[in-house]
C-alpha cells in the first residue's frame, strides 16, 4: 500500500509538471481561445480553421506547428494520466471497492488508447490543405470517446472513494470530486455538438474539479506517509529502547 501511495504521489506531480511543459511549449499568435479543444471537439472544416486562425498567413502556419508540438507532447501526458489514475484505482481497490477500481481503470485505459487514435488524426490533420469536414469528424469522434471514458473513469474512481465508509473524510471528499468532474464533463459532453463554446466551458470546469481531487489526494497521501513514517520511527526507538 505504501509503495503504491509513493507511486501515486509521484504521478500526480508529474502530471502537472508535464502539463506546465505542454503550456509554456506552445504559444499560438491571435486572440482565439482553447484552440486544442476546438480542434479535438469542433467536427467541421470552419472549427479547424477558427482553431488556426492569426492576424495573417504566417500566423496560421505558427499556429499549426503549435498544434502539431503540442499533439506530440500529448503522448506523454497520455501516459502520465493514465498512471495516475491506475494508481488510485489500485489504491480503491485495495481499500475495497474493487469493482468500481477495476472499471475505473478499464475505462481509463479506453480512453487513452482513444486519445492516442485521435493524437493521430490530429496529426495526420495539419497536414492537409485546405481543412476538409471528414478529416475534423474523425477527430472529433475520437475524441468524443476519450473524454466520455475519462469523465466515466472519474466518476466510478470518486464513487470508489467517497462511499467507502472505511477511508478517511479527506479521501472521501476527493471522491466526491472526483464524482462531480465526472457527472459535468460528460454533461458538456452530451451538449458538444449543439453549442461547442458550452461543452468547452463545461469541461473545462470538469478539469478544474479533477485538478483539485488530485491535489487533495496528493495531500493525503503526503500525510499518510508522514504518518506511517512516525509509526515507524516511534516502533524503531523503542525496540532499540
Amino acid at each position: 500500500m505504501r509503495t503504491i501511495e509513493k507511486i501515486a504521489g509521484v504521478l500526480i506531480v508529474a502530471l502537472w509538471a508535464w502539463a506546465l511543459i505542454m503550456w509554456t511549449a506552445t504559444s499560438f499568435r491571435g486572440q482565439e481561445s482553447e484552440r486544442i479543444m476546438r480542434v479535438e471537439l469542433g467536427s467541421d472544416a470552419a472549427s479547424l480553421n477558427q482553431a488556426v486562425r492569426g492576424a495573417d498567413p504566417n500566423d496560421v502556419a505558427h499556429n499549426i506547428e503549435m498544434v502539431v508540438r503540442n499533439t506530440k507532447l500529448d503522448f506523454g501526458f497520455i501516459v502520465l494520466y493514465w498512471l495516475t489514475f491506475l494508481s488510485l484505482a489500485a489504491l480503491a481497490g485495495r481499500r475495497g471497492q474493487r469493482l468500481l477500481a477495476i472499471c475505473s481503470a478499464l475505462l481509463i485505459s479506453a480512453a487513452a488508447v482513444c486519445e492516442l487514435f485521435e493524437n493521430g488524426a490530429i496529426l495526420t490533420t495539419m497536414r492537409v490543405k485546405p481543412f476538409t469536414d471528414p478529416v475534423a469528424v474523425d477527430i472529433s469522434e475520437f475524441s468524443q470517446w476519450k473524454w466520455s471514458g475519462f469523465f466515466l473513469a472519474s466518476l466510478l474512481l470518486g464513487l470508489a472513494l467517497a462511499i467507502n465508509h472505511r477511508v478517511s473524510t479527506m479521501r472521501r471528499v476527493s471522491g466526491g470530486l472526483f464524482v462531480a468532474s465526472g457527472v459535468i464533463g460528460l454533461f458538456g459532453m452530451t451538449r458538444y455538438r449543439v453549442s461547442l463554446g458550452f461543452a468547452m466551458g463545461t469541461i473545462n470546469l470538469a478539469l478544474l474539479l479533477l485538478s483539485a481531487a488530485l491535489l487533495l489526494s496528493l495531500w493525503k497521501i503526503f500525510l499518510s506517509l508522514r504518518a506511517l513514517n512516525d509509526v515507524e520511527h516511534v516502533h524503531h526507538a523503542h525496540s532499540h529502547a
